[in-house]
């Protein structure tokens, strides 16, 4: 599972040309939030590499795990790469790293939460291609 809160989340969307989920994952439900983080871990880990072998980028992994949660099955991300956004202040920096995260919920929950064979299947990394 990856942790993130909603306001960072919302950012990566943003980035990543998902503005309708960007809207969605401010208030989205505790559960959700909890979904696109267990979608997103998997993601990263199992989803498809980097031309290097590196894996992804959790920024891209939590926008894939939102969308997945908000539209209720996989699909690629409006953009394959990110865009540039205004820096954010100092004041908003801090009001996002002190965003409530349900952590005591993430505990009790197991890791494949919310994954779904739809979604393994869309996102597993097919390997190397010949």
């Amino acid at each position: 599972m990856i942790s993130a809160t909603r306001g960072l989340i919302r950012r990566d969307l943003l980035e990543y040309g998902e503005d309708a989920a960007a809207e969605w994952v401010v208030s989205c439900t505790d559960d959700e939030l909890l979904r696109l983080g267990c979608i997103a871990g998997w993601v990263s880990h199992n989803g498809p590499s980097t031309p290097s072998g590196a894996g992804m980028m959790f920024s891209k992994a939590l926008a894939i795990g939102a969308v997945c949660v908000h539209e209720g099955k996989p699909r690629k991300l409006a953009r394959a790469r990110r865009k540039k956004l205004p820096e954010l202040s100092e004041e908003e920096r801090r009001r996002i790293r002190a965003e409530d995260y349900p952590y005591a919920l993430s505990l009790e929950i197991p890791q494949d939460y919310g994954m779904t064979d739809e979604i393994k299947e869309f996102w597993a990394d097919p390997g190397p291609v010949e």
